[in-house]
């Protein structure tokens, strides 16, 4: 007897990019954890990275088949000068590779040859006094000009300067973090999905207050708007920073910010007074949500401002 084809059920085939997103999803990490959302897109957004390379490369649409040593040891040689960068991509690409093998897709790892690239470490990018003076006057003329989009990027800036928030949790802050406001705090779930309670100075809560007074219904319920109210990408904020940067003439990044925060805070909590170093360390971990570990390895050596300052001086 025939089936009737009513009654017979299709399951979809998933394109390669989505069974590997699901898997990263439902696979936990090193740390038997659940990834959170800006990891997952991290590495999502690496591969889409490398598949727009090949393409471009070899002219052919990326499948997971087509690495072998010689193609994946050739996009990883552009890098070479970036160690950061080599890293995390080739983290990447391994955990595709880990699924591509688990699914029967390759046999071997193509980029078992590949080293990590080693480095010595860096200090933490900031900027100098004077540059911030410069970053701060660019964006307190974006406030000063009385446009809506001024008002809102000079907000943007002050985010990460003054309350260290990275540029992903700028925009996705919502309008109901902002309930304790009146207590001089508002509510962050930042990187690992911790929940932290950064305090805000007055100087910043006046600005968020400027910007809830004239900014248009947010759609989605978060803070940083376009002007029909609907949110932002980490993208066009960074784009928004990188005006106000180059409006300055200083070389910059959002996450400078974010350094220039946590030295900011550390020396204005110890107050000149070197036996408060531990107290303002936990501090700087609970207003930043990095652990003290962290914040030891990267903001107790010498700053990138200051080994340049020291260079000149020569």
């Amino acid at each position: 007897m025939l089936t009737s084809l009513s009654n017979v059920r299709v399951t979809p085939t998933l394109h390669w990019s989505e069974s590997f997103a699901l898997w990263l999803k439902q696979t936990p990490s090193q740390k038997r954890r659940d990834r959170d959302v800006k990891t997952l897109e991290a590495y999502e957004r690496d591969i889409r990275l490398m598949a727009t390379w090949f393409e471009e490369r070899y002219g052919v649409a990326f499948e997971p088949e087509h690495m072998n040593p010689v193609n994946v040891g050739e996009y990883f040689s552009q890098f070479e000068n970036a160690p950061a960068t080599h890293k995390r991509k080739l983290a990447s690409v391994r955990l595709l590779i880990k699924w591509a093998i688990q699914e029967g897709i390759l046999e071997d790892d193509p980029t078992a040859r590949i080293p990590y690239v080693e480095a010595v470490p860096q200090a933490p990018r900031d900027v100098t006094a004077e540059e911030q003076s410069r970053l701060e006057a660019a964006a307190d003329a974006l406030e000063a000009d009385g446009s809506l989009l001024g008002l809102r990027d000079s907000l943007i800036f002050h985010l990460m300067l003054d309350a260290g928030l990275r540029i992903s949790e700028v925009v996705e802050l919502s309008l109901s973090d902002l309930d304790e406001l009146e207590g001089g705090k508002m509510h962050l779930l930042g990187k690992g999905m911790k929940h932290r309670w950064p305090h805000v100075r007055s100087t910043l809560e006046k600005r968020i207050h400027a910007w809830l007074g004239r900014m248009p219904v947010s759609v989605e319920g978060t803070l940083i708007t376009d002007e029909h109210g609907l949110s932002i990408g980490r993208e066009t904020a960074w784009r928004r920073f990188v005006l106000i940067a180059e409006a300055a003439g200083v070389k910059a990044t959002p996450h400078y910010m974010r350094h220039q925060f946590v030295m900011n805070y550390m020396a204005a909590y110890m107050r000149g007074d070197p036996s408060r170093f531990p107290a303002a360390l936990k501090a700087a971990s609970q207003e930043t949500g990095d652990n003290e570990t962290v914040l030891l390895k990267y903001y107790t050596g010498p700053r990138e401002s200051d080994m340049r300052a020291a260079v000149e001086e020569m």
